[in-house]
């Protein structure tokens, strides 16, 4: 019988999360739950017609970081999909808003919950859902998009304010530490991807007088699947 490895991406319509999509669909024999916020738009649907390796399928779910039921909902819809088990989760859907870059005497707190609640909450709430499927796996890992700015450690070499970005990828690390400490069975950790050419990305760069970002979104997917 042909093992089948199965993976979920959030925030996979454009961006590294497309990219992740796109890599693993390249594979024979992969499942690759396809997680966005509106599975009817354009952009989204255009997904379905991404080329797949022999054996391998795309599944597109609904999965909006900030809602408490969407990760739950999209579980239940896989697994009625024929879903067992889940290889890998890639928790990659987050924001960057040009607010973040505030000093924290300036920072609003309305700014930081909403980046706490799609960079933290979202996670967590993804990995809640999903890890009764992480369990059935041989060898589940759970795996967070996150940032070198959520360092505490080194946050003096950090040479620009990202106050409540940088708090809520702070927060992410921590919890990504505790699901690993807390598992024994499973594999989780943060990647750190650097300044890629995505719409966050290049706007980040451009904020800085870059016309872009350094890193193609292709090399960033290859070097972090590489690792996984």
């Amino acid at each position: 019988m042909i093992a089948v490895t199965t993976v979920l991406v959030t925030g996979a319509n454009k961006g590294l999360g497309r990219g992740f999509v796109q890599k693993y669909l390249s594979r024979p024999d992969t499942v690759v739950v396809t997680a966005v916020r509106n599975p009817e738009s354009e952009e989204s649907k255009a997904l379905l017609n991404l080329n797949k390796a022999q054996g391998s399928k795309l599944i597109l779910v609904k999965i909006e970081s900030a809602s408490a039921t969407d990760a739950l909902e999209a579980v239940e819809s896989i697994k009625k999909q024929g879903v067992s088990h889940l290889d890998i989760v890639i928790a990659n859907a987050g924001i960057f808003k040009s607010a973040a870059f505030l000093e924290v005497s300036k920072m609003k707190s309305s700014d930081l919950l909403e980046h706490v609640d799609i960079n933290v909450n979202g996670p967590v709430r993804l990995f809640q859902a999903t890890l009764p499927l992480l369990h059935a796996s041989r060898q589940p890992k759970f795996i967070a998009i996150s940032s070198a700015v959520g360092t505490i450690g080194g946050a003096e070499y950090i040479p620009w304010a990202v106050t409540s970005y940088g708090a809520s990828k702070a927060a992410l690390n921590f919890l990504l530490r505790r699901i690993h400490i807390e598992n024994k069975d499973l594999i989780a950790i943060a990647f750190h991807p650097g300044a890629v050419q995505t719409d966050e990305g290049n706007k980040a760069a451009q904020f800085f007088g870059f016309e872009a970002a350094f890193t193609s979104v292709e090399d960033r997917v290859d070097g972090i699947v590489a690792k996984v």
